[in-house]
């Protein structure tokens, strides 16, 4: 199964309008062939008007053989209820689009929202138990809202495909007692398609250890020249090295998306190292999403938001550690695992690991240490059976407290679900309702893209919990 998103197109209408004097279908295939060139997804026409029930009949049979994923049906005028019920077989997910009439006097010609209407209402009273969901789009192709609200289908439909064809190698386990972060496996996959493939951290030693060494020496000195400082000695930059190409080795052979890996104590134990600087690497250079302390969930919300919409700084994993409600901002943060790319202007420096036995005379490299940039950006989660997302955005500010050592932000103008909330209502929300402690965040505005993945997937979002001095409960 290809991870292209494959979207079709078919225009349905009754010959007595008058769909092919306003060239309804050629303006929008026209339209919709630009929409997918830009957003990197195939287009599947059926180049025919769609009149009868056998039209759409030979339509659904051409959709299906070509894996359609979402299936946009217009009404190019208004449309008998037949020709809807075969492209129902094609996919559970459809888009309804009604175009405007060009005149609002005099006789109708289009009649289009109408018929938009009616198929929305066959679907949800009459298929009602069949599962199939729509959305619905109105406005001539070109039209800035109709555009923003393909964009958005576009890219939430895309990332439930990506989860749906990926594979997640979960190396080495939970870190010891985050008990919090179980999941169950199978229902993963049986939600979202995403496969995890459970290994244990020899496997990926070994392959560190038999890493080429000129590839180990090429990217150590790729490390180094990416940092601003490097204060570890260059033993721990080489294991460091050795530890990327032991994942992209891993990677390579066994078609994985991301990692969700163990970073201690086996780490510390066994093989005297700090792999977070690793980790942070994968996903600067490779796009791949390390999720650390072996947080599958975290790894998946991280795959997902990638992809919703790539950018320049692939998305890392954040603990909530201080709120100031005076300030309305969180510091955000971690021990030094978050992408380079993350970085203000001062870079990223390559250090010991700022907690791993700093009371002890072993010290851990390696890990990076920085201040994120200004941004706009989204936290999510998914979590319980993976049945609910948190879908926050946010922005990052810098501050004059940089916050503590580590990979970390100040993050103020929280909207839950689209909706402003205070910092101290988000803090309550998150707390009340028992949210995991590792955050998923991506370097764009993704609300509305996330609100759609809940949509189709039938998946709980989490809501605001209105902080109170009284004790509160979940349910």
């Amino acid at each position: 199964m290809s991870d292209r998103l494959t979207i079709g197109y078919a225009g349905v209408a009754f010959a007595s309008y008058y769909a092919e004097e306003h060239n309804q279908y050629g303006r929008a295939r026209e339209y919709l062939t630009e929409l997918a060139a830009r957003m990197d997804v195939e287009l599947v026409s059926y180049d025919s008007p769609i009149y009868e029930a056998h039209d759409a009949e030979a339509a659904a049979e051409m959709f299906i053989e070509s894996d359609v994923d979402f299936l946009i049906v217009q009404n190019a005028t208004c449309a008998s209820g037949e020709t809807l019920l075969p492209l129902t077989r094609v996919t559970k997910r459809l888009g309804l689009w009604g175009t405007p009439d060009p005149q609002l006097e005099g006789q109708v010609e289009l009649h289009s929202l109408v018929s938009m209407n009616h198929f929305a209402s066959i679907v949800r009273r009459y298929l009602r138990d069949e599962g199939v969901e729509y959305k619905w789009f109105f406005g001539e192709p070109g039209n800035e809202q109709l555009t923003r609200r393909l964009e958005v289908t576009l890219n939430a439909l895309r990332g439930l495909k990506k989860m749906r064809t990926s594979r997640i190698g979960w190396i080495g386990g939970l870190s010891p007692g985050f008990f919090n972060m179980e999941f169950d496996m199978a229902l993963l996959k049986q939600r979202f398609g995403t496969e995890v493939v459970a290994l244990d951290m020899k496997q990926l030693m070994d392959r560190a250890r038999a890493a080429d060494p000129a590839d180990v020496k090429r990217t150590s000195q790729e490390l180094s020249s990416a940092a601003k400082l490097v204060l570890v000695d260059s033993r721990e930059m080489t294991q460091g090295a050795a530890l990327v190409e032991g994942m992209r080795n891993l990677v390579a052979e066994m078609d994985f998306d991301a990692l969700a890996v163990q970073c201690w104590p086996t780490f510390q134990d066994e093989y005297d190292v700090a792999p977070c600087m690793a980790y942070g690497w994968m996903g600067s250079e490779y796009n791949i999403p390390v999720g650390c302390e072996g947080d599958v969930l975290g790894t998946v919300s991280m795959l997902m938001m990638n992809g919703l919409q790539v950018t320049a700084r692939p998305p890392t994993l954040l603990d909530l550690t201080a709120f100031s409600a005076d300030m309305e901002a969180v510091l955000m943060w971690h021990c030094g695992v978050s992408p380079r790319t993350w970085a203000n202007e001062d870079g990223v420096s390559w250090v010991p690991h700022t907690t791993l036995g700093r009371k002890s005379e072993n010290t851990y490299g390696v890990a990076g240490d920085m201040v994120f940039a200004a941004q706009p950006v989204t936290i999510s989660y998914l979590s319980g059976d993976a049945s609910e997302l948190l879908i926050l955005t946010a922005d990052i500010v810098e501050r004059p407290e940089k916050g503590f050592d580590g990979t970390r932000g100040w993050f103020t103008n929280f909207k839950l679900n689209n909706e402003a909330i205070s910092v101290e209502d988000l803090v309550n929300t998150l707390v009340v309702r028992g949210q995991q402690h590792h955050y998923a965040v991506a370097s764009a505005t993704l609300g509305s893209e996330l609100l759609e993945v809940a949509a189709w997937a039938d998946l709980e979002v989490v809501t605001k919990v209105p902080y109170g001095d009284h004790m509160q409960r979940n349910k």
